[in-house]
Protein backbone atom coordinates (compact mmCIF):
# COMPACT_ATOMS: atom_id res chain seq x y z
CA UNK A 1 0.00 0.00 0.00
CA UNK A 2 0.93 3.60 -1.17
CA UNK A 3 0.19 7.28 0.94
CA UNK A 4 0.43 9.55 -1.10
CA UNK A 5 0.29 13.21 0.47
CA UNK A 6 -0.18 16.26 -1.84
CA UNK A 7 -0.31 19.53 0.62
CA UNK A 8 -2.30 22.14 -0.72
CA UNK A 9 -2.74 26.00 -0.34
CA UNK A 10 -6.03 28.29 -1.14
CA UNK A 11 -6.28 30.53 -3.66
CA UNK A 12 -5.53 33.82 -2.47
CA UNK A 13 -9.02 34.97 -3.45
CA UNK A 14 -11.30 32.67 -0.80
CA UNK A 15 -11.08 33.04 2.61
CA UNK A 16 -10.26 30.58 5.01
CA UNK A 17 -13.90 28.97 6.14
CA UNK A 18 -14.97 29.46 2.01
CA UNK A 19 -11.29 27.39 1.28
CA UNK A 20 -12.16 24.65 3.86
CA UNK A 21 -15.79 24.11 3.28
CA UNK A 22 -15.07 23.92 -0.71
CA UNK A 23 -12.96 21.36 -0.15
CA UNK A 24 -14.90 19.40 2.28
CA UNK A 25 -18.44 19.57 0.86
CA UNK A 26 -17.78 19.91 -2.98
CA UNK A 27 -14.43 18.65 -3.77
CA UNK A 28 -14.28 15.91 -1.36
CA UNK A 29 -17.53 13.79 -2.72
CA UNK A 30 -15.98 14.34 -6.85
CA UNK A 31 -12.69 13.05 -5.27
CA UNK A 32 -14.22 10.02 -3.28
CA UNK A 33 -15.49 9.30 -7.04
CA UNK A 34 -11.61 8.40 -7.73
CA UNK A 35 -11.45 3.95 -7.89
CA UNK A 36 -8.35 3.56 -7.37
CA UNK A 37 -8.59 5.30 -4.05
CA UNK A 38 -8.72 2.48 -1.25
CA UNK A 39 -8.71 5.68 0.96
CA UNK A 40 -8.68 9.14 0.98
CA UNK A 41 -9.14 11.91 3.72
CA UNK A 42 -8.79 15.71 4.29
CA UNK A 43 -6.38 16.86 6.97
CA UNK A 44 -7.82 20.54 7.36
CA UNK A 45 -5.25 23.09 9.32
CA UNK A 46 -6.33 24.32 11.94
CA UNK A 47 -4.92 27.46 13.93
CA UNK A 48 -1.92 26.80 16.21
CA UNK A 49 0.60 28.46 17.11
CA UNK A 50 4.31 26.32 17.19
CA UNK A 51 3.90 25.92 13.08
CA UNK A 52 5.89 26.87 9.91
CA UNK A 53 4.23 25.32 7.17
CA UNK A 54 2.64 27.59 4.18
CA UNK A 55 0.22 25.00 3.51
CA UNK A 56 -3.12 24.94 4.08
CA UNK A 57 -3.86 21.39 4.75
CA UNK A 58 -2.83 17.49 2.49
CA UNK A 59 -4.86 15.49 1.21
CA UNK A 60 -4.42 12.15 1.57
CA UNK A 61 -4.95 9.23 -0.31
CA UNK A 62 -3.97 5.30 -0.45
CA UNK A 63 -3.71 2.96 -2.98
CA UNK A 64 -2.48 -0.71 -3.60
CA UNK A 65 0.65 -0.13 -5.34
CA UNK A 66 2.54 2.45 -7.43
CA UNK A 67 0.86 0.77 -10.67
CA UNK A 68 -2.71 1.97 -9.36
CA UNK A 69 -1.08 5.55 -8.84
CA UNK A 70 0.07 5.50 -12.24
CA UNK A 71 -3.32 4.25 -13.53
CA UNK A 72 -4.87 7.21 -11.53
CA UNK A 73 -3.17 10.13 -13.49
CA UNK A 74 -5.09 8.61 -16.39
CA UNK A 75 -8.51 8.07 -14.81
CA UNK A 76 -11.17 9.95 -16.04
CA UNK A 77 -12.73 10.38 -12.34
CA UNK A 78 -9.32 11.78 -11.80
CA UNK A 79 -8.08 14.02 -15.20
CA UNK A 80 -11.78 15.24 -15.72
CA UNK A 81 -13.16 15.56 -12.01
CA UNK A 82 -10.71 15.97 -9.13
CA UNK A 83 -7.93 17.83 -10.94
CA UNK A 84 -10.60 19.97 -13.02
CA UNK A 85 -11.65 21.11 -9.81
CA UNK A 86 -8.33 21.94 -7.98
CA UNK A 87 -7.96 25.18 -9.29
CA UNK A 88 -11.80 26.32 -8.29
CA UNK A 89 -10.03 26.39 -4.77
CA UNK A 90 -6.29 25.61 -4.80
CA UNK A 91 -3.54 27.97 -5.49
CA UNK A 92 -1.79 25.20 -8.18
CA UNK A 93 1.56 27.00 -7.95
CA UNK A 94 2.01 26.14 -4.58
CA UNK A 95 1.65 22.84 -4.13
CA UNK A 96 3.54 19.64 -3.37
CA UNK A 97 3.13 15.61 -3.96
CA UNK A 98 5.16 13.14 -1.72
CA UNK A 99 4.52 9.39 -1.88
CA UNK A 100 5.70 7.48 0.66
CA UNK A 101 4.88 3.74 2.32
CA UNK A 102 3.50 3.96 6.10
CA UNK A 103 5.45 2.33 9.51
CA UNK A 104 2.88 2.35 11.98
CA UNK A 105 4.98 2.87 15.43
CA UNK A 106 1.98 3.34 17.23
CA UNK A 107 -1.06 1.51 16.31
CA UNK A 108 -4.03 3.50 17.80
CA UNK A 109 -7.49 5.73 17.02
CA UNK A 110 -8.25 7.42 13.96
CA UNK A 111 -11.29 8.42 14.91
CA UNK A 112 -13.00 12.04 13.33
CA UNK A 113 -12.17 15.04 16.40
CA UNK A 114 -8.62 14.05 16.92
CA UNK A 115 -5.60 16.69 16.86
CA UNK A 116 -2.90 15.49 14.20
CA UNK A 117 0.38 17.42 14.24
CA UNK A 118 2.14 16.38 10.28
CA UNK A 119 5.89 17.04 10.18
CA UNK A 120 7.74 17.16 6.59
CA UNK A 121 11.29 15.90 7.38
CA UNK A 122 14.69 16.18 5.49
CA UNK A 123 17.50 14.12 6.82
CA UNK A 124 20.98 15.74 7.80
CA UNK A 125 23.62 15.78 5.39
CA UNK A 126 26.07 13.12 5.14
CA UNK A 127 23.32 10.65 6.53
CA UNK A 128 22.77 7.85 3.92
CA UNK A 129 19.36 7.44 3.09
CA UNK A 130 19.41 3.41 4.81
CA UNK A 131 20.83 4.58 8.14
CA UNK A 132 17.93 7.50 7.93
CA UNK A 133 15.64 5.09 7.96
CA UNK A 134 16.77 2.23 10.17
CA UNK A 135 17.66 5.15 13.14
CA UNK A 136 13.89 6.87 12.45
CA UNK A 137 12.11 3.42 13.08
CA UNK A 138 14.64 1.59 15.55
CA UNK A 139 16.11 4.73 17.64
CA UNK A 140 13.87 7.90 17.09
CA UNK A 141 10.46 6.10 16.94
CA UNK A 142 10.22 4.59 20.83
CA UNK A 143 11.15 7.59 21.93
CA UNK A 144 8.20 9.40 20.19
CA UNK A 145 6.20 6.79 21.30
CA UNK A 146 6.75 7.71 24.54
CA UNK A 147 5.71 11.09 24.81
CA UNK A 148 2.51 12.07 26.90
CA UNK A 149 -1.02 11.86 25.14
CA UNK A 150 -0.16 10.47 21.98
CA UNK A 151 -2.54 8.46 20.56
CA UNK A 152 -1.34 7.24 17.03
CA UNK A 153 2.22 7.79 15.56
CA UNK A 154 3.24 7.30 11.86
CA UNK A 155 5.92 7.41 9.89
CA UNK A 156 5.42 7.88 6.41
CA UNK A 157 8.67 7.06 3.99
CA UNK A 158 9.34 8.53 1.06
CA UNK A 159 9.74 5.57 -1.57
CA UNK A 160 12.51 4.05 -3.38
CA UNK A 161 11.64 5.68 -6.77
CA UNK A 162 11.89 9.06 -5.67
CA UNK A 163 15.22 8.74 -5.87
CA UNK A 164 16.20 7.52 -8.73
CA UNK A 165 16.48 10.87 -10.84
CA UNK A 166 17.21 13.09 -7.57
CA UNK A 167 16.85 13.66 -4.15
CA UNK A 168 13.52 14.91 -2.75
CA UNK A 169 12.94 17.65 -1.27
CA UNK A 170 11.14 15.34 1.59
CA UNK A 171 12.58 11.48 3.36
CA UNK A 172 9.09 11.38 4.96
CA UNK A 173 6.29 12.52 6.42
CA UNK A 174 5.63 11.96 10.79
CA UNK A 175 2.05 11.92 11.68
CA UNK A 176 1.13 12.25 15.63
CA UNK A 177 -2.69 12.39 16.67
CA UNK A 178 -3.86 13.54 19.94
CA UNK A 179 -6.95 14.08 21.86
CA UNK A 180 -7.06 18.27 21.41
CA UNK A 181 -4.78 20.97 20.87
CA UNK A 182 -4.35 21.51 23.98
CA UNK A 183 -2.82 18.21 24.52
CA UNK A 184 -1.20 18.91 21.55
CA UNK A 185 0.66 21.68 23.03
CA UNK A 186 1.03 20.04 26.77
CA UNK A 187 3.15 17.02 24.45
CA UNK A 188 5.30 20.17 23.06
CA UNK A 189 5.44 21.33 26.14
CA UNK A 190 6.69 17.98 28.50
CA UNK A 191 9.94 17.35 29.30
CA UNK A 192 9.82 13.99 27.11
CA UNK A 193 9.58 16.14 24.03
CA UNK A 194 12.01 19.15 25.19
CA UNK A 195 14.73 16.65 26.68
CA UNK A 196 14.52 13.41 24.76
CA UNK A 197 12.31 13.71 21.48
CA UNK A 198 13.56 17.05 19.55
CA UNK A 199 17.26 16.74 20.73
CA UNK A 200 17.22 13.20 19.20
CA UNK A 201 15.69 14.51 16.63
CA UNK A 202 18.25 16.58 15.80
CA UNK A 203 20.51 13.49 15.47
CA UNK A 204 19.47 12.48 12.42
CA UNK A 205 17.41 15.05 11.07
CA UNK A 206 17.74 18.29 9.40
CA UNK A 207 16.05 20.15 11.87
CA UNK A 208 16.31 23.23 10.19
CA UNK A 209 14.05 22.65 7.21
CA UNK A 210 11.56 20.40 9.10
CA UNK A 211 7.82 22.13 8.70
CA UNK A 212 4.88 21.20 10.45
CA UNK A 213 1.17 22.12 10.76
CA UNK A 214 -1.68 20.94 13.02
CA UNK A 215 -4.71 19.90 11.64
CA UNK A 216 -8.36 17.59 12.15
CA UNK A 217 -9.06 15.14 9.45
CA UNK A 218 -11.82 14.68 7.46
CA UNK A 219 -12.58 10.96 6.37
CA UNK A 220 -14.15 10.95 2.85
CA UNK A 221 -13.55 7.41 1.58
CA UNK A 222 -12.79 5.00 4.36
CA UNK A 223 -12.16 1.50 3.91
CA UNK A 224 -14.03 -0.82 6.81
CA UNK A 225 -16.76 2.44 7.34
Amino acid sequence: MIHLLYFITRKASLGEAEFHRYWRDTHGPIAARIPQLVRYEQSHRIPFADTNSSYDGAAEAWLEDEAAFQALRETPEYVDGALADEPNFIDMNRVEWLVTRDHVILDGPQTPGLTKGIFQLRRKPGLSLADFRQYWIEVHGPIVKRLPGLRRYVQCHTVDAAYQYAEPRWDGVAQLWLDSPEAYQAMLDSDEFQNESWPDGGKFLDLDLAVSFVAQEHQVKWAGA
